[in-house]
């Protein structure tokens, strides 16, 4: 006889019921969210027969006592939030009160009377997390850049029209002189070491010391400590941030299945998308292949177009947004890169841009044509080639 056991999950402890297969509760409880709490859990459910634990997504809360009761061979699975809030609704039509033993029990009966949503960890959830991760560090290693760019405004406003001031060769010397007033006072060999510090062996450097103490004594930026400081604290930012994203891309990369990998060949061969972008993407979807056609892929990434009308509303033309919104994040930047480098796309692109007399728009367009495109290839197993309408087939090792 099948028990269904919903779990509700809190930081520090979560609280279970136990139904049978006519929905009477057995038992329920609160433990803690430690090894002893986990462990009496278990107890518990080795007194059952056929045990099947159910508990919703919560952040990240779930993952420990998901990964023990895994690793015992306890059936255990992840329900979607949005799909049991509507089945609370409907149970709690007459009793809307909100309490976590009651959240438990409607968890065990929605898995009882609703056994084809029971679906277990998804397998990509760590490379979908280490994606998000490397997206978020990403947006803050730009808005580093932007700050360090703002700074220099002021304080050496000539540096961006002559250095590249993203060098980590100028970001050094900036980090002892954080102003062209200090620098102007720095003396050539001071900047000449730390230039030969920064620039890689066997490269040369891109400027000179004596350009760059020139420069700062014809500026007109001024010393502004506050400015000065921002600017040391954001160096400092992105110099911690660079390796750790290059080393969060590899380990991505890395954990890779042999199916993701040919993927992340395919994808890259379209001029414009990186295989580091191409890995973000299948970190999101897992496979290409799960989908039966490009419109459900379309669909999977919320960029499927909707209509929204009523009565005299005049209809207005958007996007669904029901994906992932990193998924989209993904999606925009592989669509950039396609726009400015890839000449079918760019020919796409100005064509709906004609069109749509939108900028939005014809960057929405060719996202969803970019997916058509990698999942005609992906299924076909061909490397993209725009001079056939159907991609010949190629093999992947050839690459």
């Amino acid at each position: 006889m099948t028990h269904y056991i919903g779990v509700d999950i809190s930081k520090d402890n979560f609280h279970f019921c136990i139904l049978n297969h006519e929905a009477k509760t057995l038992s329920s409880g609160k433990l803690s969210m430690s090894l002893q709490g986990f462990s009496d859990f278990f107890n518990l459910l080795k007194t059952l027969s056929d045990p099947i634990v159910v508990m919703e997504s919560s952040g990240r809360f779930h993952i420990p006592l998901y990964c023990f009761l895994v690793e015992k061979d306890i059936q255990t699975f992840i329900l979607n939030p949005k799909i049991v809030h509507r089945f609370f609704e409907f149970i709690s039509a007459n009793n809307p009160s909100k309490y976590d033993t009651k959240d438990a029990k409607i968890l065990a009966l929605f898995a009882l009377n609703n056994p084809e949503f029971l679906k277990s960890y998804p397998e990509n959830s760590e490379l979908r997390s280490a994606s998000r991760l490397i997206q978020k560090l990403k947006h803050e290693l730009a808005e580093a850049k932007t700050q360090i760019k703002y700074a220099l405004t002021v304080l050496f406003p000539e540096a961006e029209k002559h250095f590249n001031i993203y060098s980590h060769s100028f970001l050094n010397i900036l980090l002892k002189f954080p102003s062209a007033k200090t620098l102007k006072k720095a003396k050539p060999n001071e900047i000449s070491e730390i230039i030969k510090s920064s620039v890689p062996k066997g490269k040369t450097p891109s400027f000179s010391p004596d350009e760059v103490i020139n420069l700062a004594k014809n500026s007109i930026g001024v010393d502004n400590p506050y400015l000065s400081q921002t600017l040391i604290i954001y160096i400092e930012k992105l110099f911690f941030l660079e390796p750790r994203i290059k080393k969060l891309e590899e380990m991505l990369v890395e954990k890779m299945d042999e199916d993701q990998q040919e993927q992340i060949k395919l994808i890259s061969s379209i001029k414009g998308i990186s295989s580091k972008l191409a890995s973000l993407f299948l970190a999101e979807i897992r496979d290409v292949k799960r989908f039966s056609n490009a419109k459900k892929l379309i669909k999977f990434a919320g960029t499927d177009p909707v209509t929204k009308q009523s009565g005299k509303y005049k209809a207005k033309m958007s996007i669904s947004k029901q994906g992932s919104s990193f998924l989209r994040n993904v999606l925009f930047q592989m669509a950039v890169g396609v726009v400015k480098w890839n000449f079918y796309f760019r020919s796409y692109f100005i064509r709906k841009k004609k069109n749509f007399g939108s900028y939005k728009k014809a960057m929405i367009a060719v996202v969803n044509k970019l997916i058509r495109v990698i999942y005609a290839i992906c299924r076909k197993k061909t490397f993209f080639n725009p001079a056939f309408s159907k991609f010949p087939v190629l093999e992947v090792s050839h690459v």
